[in-house]
């Protein structure tokens, strides 16, 4: 790679195509992001230069990779001019409560099927606002979810467009790829490229649209030997020659959404000592695999990292008290 010409042209059309998208303006304001240096004395005592691209800062409620995994699905189904959206996530789901706030903004119904019946519309901070700006929240116990997710016409999905859990489907892919795009300056510049994984979309779609030169590492949040050969499947499906990349599943630290002491104890003294806020369920993990992978040299001194920050910031509530819910304007 890099990222084939006949998808970059297709890329640029739709990123035409969603300026003429009144309503998603404000998502589209900010066409670069932002990528600043990051330091902390780990970096220095290895040799290693770190920048952090500020997925974050795209936008308070609909940050990071979520986003990006969104925008080409929401282009499909307009062109289907599906008349309402159907998606899938579990009470936390940062894809759910991003999903449902583009919606609001679209003025497109929206179905969110929620994993766990014990749950309800405002059983967490992220389905009490996903359900204020109007999601239709569907509770399933774990393996019916896992049906539905698997054959979505069960649901009624012939009325809606589906978009996959995470925004994992092609759309999401060139979606992620698309964020190659949007770093500030050339990509090349760096040696690696580190993201949390979670679907493994955001993970495939960043080695489609960055240079083959740039190593592209993953940091795992999930539990599982089965992600490896599942991501090589994946991997090997994308357009172009390989390029190099690797999925650590040595870093969940226990599980997904599992955050022990030593993690959130970590992420407050990091971020009082470099400004930069993380939430413990992705980039949390992920910063701490970076100075494990400094500390054990799997990145070599003279590295310049490039840290992906995919936002979704909003999950820190769920080890804090509950916050009201944003007033999201129209």
């Amino acid at each position: 790679m890099p990222l084939p010409l006949s998808i970059l042209e297709q890329l640029l059309r739709w990123e035409q195509e969603l300026d003429n998208w009144p309503p998603l303006q404000p998502l589209l304001q900010q066409r670069a992001l932002p990528v600043e240096p990051l330091r902390h004395p780990e970096f220095q005592r290895h040799g290693v230069s770190v920048e952090v691209l500020r997925g974050d800062r795209l936008h308070p409620l609909v940050s990071g990779n979520k986003w990006f995994k969104l925008k080409y699905n929401l282009l499909a189904a307009r062109r289907q001019r599906s008349p309402a959206l159907l998606s899938f996530g579990g009470p936390w789901s940062n894809h759910l409560h991003a999903l449902a706030a583009v919606a609001r903004l679209l003025d497109w119904p929206l179905r969110g099927v929620v994993r766990g019946e014990e749950h309800h519309a405002r059983s967490t901070p992220m389905l009490r606002e996903a359900s204020a700006w109007g999601m239709r929240v569907e509770t399933v116990n774990r393996h019916r979810y896992r049906q539905l997710r698997g054959q979505p016409d069960l649901v009624g999905a012939a009325a809606h467009y589906v978009i996959p859990e995470g925004g994992d489907n092609w759309w999401g892919l060139l979606g992620a790829a698309s964020m190659a795009l949007a770093i500030s300056g050339d990509p090349q510049r760096f040696s690696h490229v580190l993201a949390a994984v979670g679907t493994g979309c955001t993970l495939a779609g960043l080695r489609l649209g960055l240079p083959a030169g740039v190593e592209v590492l993953g940091i795992s949040a999930l539990k599982g030997a089965w992600q490896l050969p599942a991501m090589e499947r994946r991997m090997a499906q994308l357009p172009g020659p390989p390029a190099p990349w690797h999925l650590s599943l040595a870093h969940h630290r226990g599980g997904f959404a599992v955050a022990d002491p030593a993690l959130l104890s970590f992420m407050a003294e990091f971020s009082d000592n470099t400004g930069l806020p993380l939430e413990p369920v992705y980039t949390g993990k992920a910063m701490l695999a970076l100075l494990d992978y400094l500390a054990r040299g799997i990145i070599p001194s003279g590295s310049r990292v490039l840290f992906v920050h995919s936002g979704g910031l909003q999950g820190q509530r769920g080890f804090r008290p509950p916050e009201s819910t944003p007033n999201l304007s129209r």
